[in-house]
Order: structure tokens, then C-alpha cells, then sequence
């Protein structure tokens, strides 16, 4: 095959790097064997761009693979070059994370000093939340600029300030009625530790993070904020609900767990599948047959928070009598908190086509629990079968104890609306008297209700005349 000496031009590249095939690569030297121009041309490095244009064309299969090649060539560079750009890229985002990452321990920091100092003063305190609420967002940011591996924690970096709130002024109520006891002093001696834990952990990252250029190199160790703002939250939620420590809490059994819950819903062979969250609250699934519900369970109370028979094909022929089924719906509440308890049934609209609904409030003796944010208890059934359909019971009942308790009225009515008055500072009106579960008390008490504007209230024990507090937190 002869070539011209333009079309060796084209090869050469393919020639130096034995891309070409054997007769291919054979003209080629067979040229600058026999034209002294071009293997001038070759040995002295200058190249071809002088040559001649070419009298004839390489064959279309050759020619195909030549502009092959440098297409592959230039995408080699192409990618070498996006591939530097991504590294670049890449290297310059990490940098502005750790940068912002710094700045927002700014803020970290701020409110870890402040967490401590609300501790250390813990009486005297009137809500965290706004002490807590100006650092609070730059903590929320920190947590969103972490790195996949820095997320990788235990427990969350903001305190629940509402249930630290509830817990100061309890303590505060407390003390002052001289009601202070072991698990007050405990409370806030382990508080103090937590938080001086938050405290000096975060000093340490804030130190490395502003540490010059080696502080691009550091990770947020986030489970050491994390940790002990859980170990504050829990602390919290325990005193408030319970007025016990964490440690001093103990959770039903598994075992019987499962076996309260057949015994609500009538599933002696059921299965039950649990399932903890937290808080000691388990997600629970029953099967019997082709009954299927899911809801909660507190794993601490053994009472159920919520139910739903999502396997149930509602009736829709004719609806039963509503008083047969109002019945029937008295039975399922005594299935779930005891033979003892006694409830007030109410007619509620709304819930599912082909339902009865009803909003239920326990009852003892003559007294109703009180909710001061409404009665939030909802139970549903079939229309047209009375069988379960559905149940919401949260805020949860403390105990099923409240069904046995014997409430007297020790306190004249003018003694307490007196006591109310310099509590509230002015003249007040009764607005109930109820059962609450109070914070103060740590117990179901009866108290007489008293409110000299809607959003302000006082709750005075009906039997001692102390003021007592009800616990609206539990919503977990």
C-alpha cells in the first residue's frame, strides 16, 4: 500500500503508539524508508505541517478509527480535567463546611453556657426557653451542616425547654410548700452534671475548631454534645411525669405487655409484635385471625395511648341502636383500664363514616378528671356491629389508680377562692372542681379551679389548700 506523504502525517500518531494494524504500520515504514522528506521530517522532530495535501484518502474503516481515537483521546483529557474540577470542587465545599461549622459554634456555645447556668440557678429561672431560644437556631443549623459520618449519634442536640420549665417551677412550688425530698436534691445535682457535661464538651470542640489551618482537619464529635442533652431530656420527662429518676423507673414486661393487650381485645391467641420507642412507649401490632390493629402502649403504665383496627371492613347496613352500642363501648373501656373504672360517655361528631363516636372522661365517685386543655379521650366503634374500630387516649392516665382513689373536700370554698385572689392578684371566679394529675403532688389530687383571666389560672389542692400544677407533657 503506497501512501502520500500527508496521509503519514495523519498515522504518525497512531504509528509511535503501535495503534495501527500490521499492514497499516508496514506502509508507514515502507514511506519513510523510501521518502527521505518526511524521514527528515520524523528524525528531526519538526513534523509534518508542511507537507502537501494529500492526493488520496485513507479507506473509510481506517479513517473511522483515527477519528476514533482522538475522540478518545479528548475525552480522556475532557475527564481528567472534569475530575479535577470535582476534586477542587469538592475540596473548597469541605473547607466553607468546616468554616460555617465554626462560626455556628459560636452559637453551640452560647447555649451550652447558658444550659449551664439555667442549672445552677434552677429556682431561679422563669423560662429557659427564651434564655435558650437566641443560640437555639444556630444549634438547628450546626446539626444540618454535619458531615454523613458526624451524624452518626445518640440523642439530640436541643433540650426540651418546656419540660425543663415545668421541671424549675415544680421544684420551685415544691420547696416553697416544704414538700422538697431526696428526688428534688438528686434532680438538680444530676441536671448540673449533664449540663456541665454539654458545657465542657463543647468548649473543647469550640477550642480545636478555632485552632488555624489544623482546623480543617477536625470532626464535630456530636455524640458528646448529644449524649448528655438526652440524659437532661429524659431526666426531665421522668421527674415531670413520675417525680422518679430514670434510674428509678422500670418497665413492665414484654410478656405482659403482649398479654394486657390481648386481654383489652378480647385475642386470647393473638400474636403481638412490640416494638420500643421513646420514653418506654411500644408500638405494638395484633394479629387474631383476621383481626389486625396497630397502636401504643406505655410500657411503664401498661395503659394503652392508641389503638386503630385497621383489618376492619366497616358495616354498612343499617346503623345498631346508639345506647346498645354506647353499651358496648363502656365494656371495651373496662376491658382497657379495669373493672373499676368508670368513665362519662359524650355523642362526638365527626370520626369515620358508618361509626359511633364518643369522647369518654374517667370518672371517680362524682369527679371528673379535669384536662385543661379539653377532653382529648375519643373511642370508636362499628355502627352497624359495635365492635372496636378505634381509640386516642392521650395525655395517658398516670395509673389506673386514679379509679380507686377516695377524694374529700377538707378546704372551705371561701379559704381557697381567698388564697386564690393573692395568687392571681385580684378578684377570681371558681371555674371547676376536678381531679388532676399534678407535678407538685406527684399524684391524682382533687382541686378546686380558679381563673381571673382566661390564660390565667391557679389550681389549689381541695383537701390541703397547697397549689398544685397538672401535667400537660406527656405527648410523647
Amino acid at each position: 500500500m503506497k501512501l502520500e506523504c500527508s496521509l503519514v502525517e495523519d498515522l504518525y500518531p497512531l504509528y509511535e503508539e503501535n495503534e495501527l494494524r500490521p499492514e497499516n504500520r508496514l506502509a508507514v515504514e515502507e514511506h519513510l524508508q523510501h521518502c527521505t522528506k518526511c524521514s527528515e521530517l520524523y528524525k528531526s522532530g519538526t513534523g509534518f505541517s508542511e507537507l502537501p495535501p494529500p492526493e488520496e484518502k485513507l479507506s473509510k474503516e481506517m479513517d473511522g478509527r483515527i477519528r476514533l481515537h482522538f475522540k478518545l483521546r479528548r475525552m480522556k483529557v475532557i475527564a481528567a480535567l472534569l475530575a479535577t474540577v470535582i476534586i477542587v470542587s469538592g475540596i473548597n465545599q469541605y473547607a466553607a463546611n468546616r468554616e460555617k461549622v465554626a462560626n455556628l459554634l459560636n452559637g453551640v456555645y452560647l447555649y451550652a453556657e447558658s444550659l449551664n447556668k439555667i442549672a445552677q440557678n434552677l429556682y431561679e429561672i422563669d423560662s429557659s426557653g427564651d434564655i435558650l431560644s437566641y443560640a437555639a437556631e444556630d444549634v438547628v443549623d450546626v446539626d444540618d451542616e454535619l458531615l454523613w459520618f458526624e451524624r452518626k449519634r445518640n440523642g439530640p442536640l436541643l433540650v426540651n425547654s418546656q419540660e425543663l420549665d415545668e421541671m424549675a417551677v415544680t421544684l420551685r412550688e415544691r420547696k416553697s410548700q416544704g414538700l422538697e425530698d431526696e428526688t428534688d436534691i438528686k434532680a438538680i445535682e444530676l441536671l448540673q452534671k449533664y449540663t456541665n457535661m454539654v458545657y465542657k464538651h463543647v468548649q473543647k470542640e469550640y477550642s480545636e475548631f478555632h485552632h488555624g489551618y489544623s482546623s480543617y482537619f477536625e470532626f464535630l464529635d456530636i455524640e458528646g454534645i448529644g449524649t448528655p442533652i438526652g440524659k437532661i431530656n429524659e431526666l426531665a420527662f421522668f421527674y415531670n411525669k413520675y417525680h422518679k429518676l430514670p434510674s428509678e423507673m422500670e418497665l413492665i414486661k414484654e410478656k405482659e405487655l403482649k398479654q394486657t393487650i390481648r386481654t383489652a381485645f378480647n385475642a386470647k391467641d393473638g400474636k403481638v409484635e412490640l416494638k420500643r420507642e421513646d420514653f418506654g412507649v411500644y408500638r405494638f401490632d395484633l394479629q387474631d385471625g383476621e383481626t389486625k390493629m396497630d397502636g401504643e402502649i406505655d410500657g411503664y403504665t401498661g395503659l394503652i395511648l392508641s389503638v386503630h383496627h385497621y383489618g376492619q371492613q366497616l358495616n354498612v347496613k343499617k346503623p345498631l341502636d346508639k345506647e346498645v352500642v354506647k353499651v358496648r363501648a363502656e365494656e371495651i373501656l373496662k376491658a382497657i383500664y379495669g373493672e373499676a373504672a368508670t368513665f362519662e360517655l359524650k355523642d362526638e361528631l365527626g370520626g369515620e363514616p358508618n361509626t359511633y363516636r364518643f369522647r369518654f372522661t374517667p370518672l371517680v365517685g362524682k369527679y371528673k378528671l379535669y384536662f385543661p386543655l379539653g377532653e382529648p379521650f375519643v373511642l370508636e366503634l362499628d355502627a352497624g356491629t359495635g365492635e372496636f374500630y378505634s381509640l386516642s387516649a392521650q395525655p395517658a392516665l398516670q395509673s389506673k389508680e386514679f379509679f380507686s382513689k377516695n377524694y374529700q373536700v377538707k378546704q372551705t370554698q371561701a379559704s381557697l377562692e381567698k388564697k386564690a385572689e393573692q395568687i392571681l392578684g385580684g378578684k377570681v371566679k371558681s371555674v371547676a372542681t376536678g381531679v388532676i394529675y399534678s407535678t407538685v403532688a406527684a399524684d391524682y389530687v382533687l382541686v378546686q379551679i380558679f381563673e381571673r383571666e382566661k390564660s390565667r389560672r391557679t389550681y389549689l389542692n381541695a383537701e390541703t389548700g397547697g397549689v398544685e400544677r397538672p401535667y400537660l407533657l406527656n405527648l410523647h
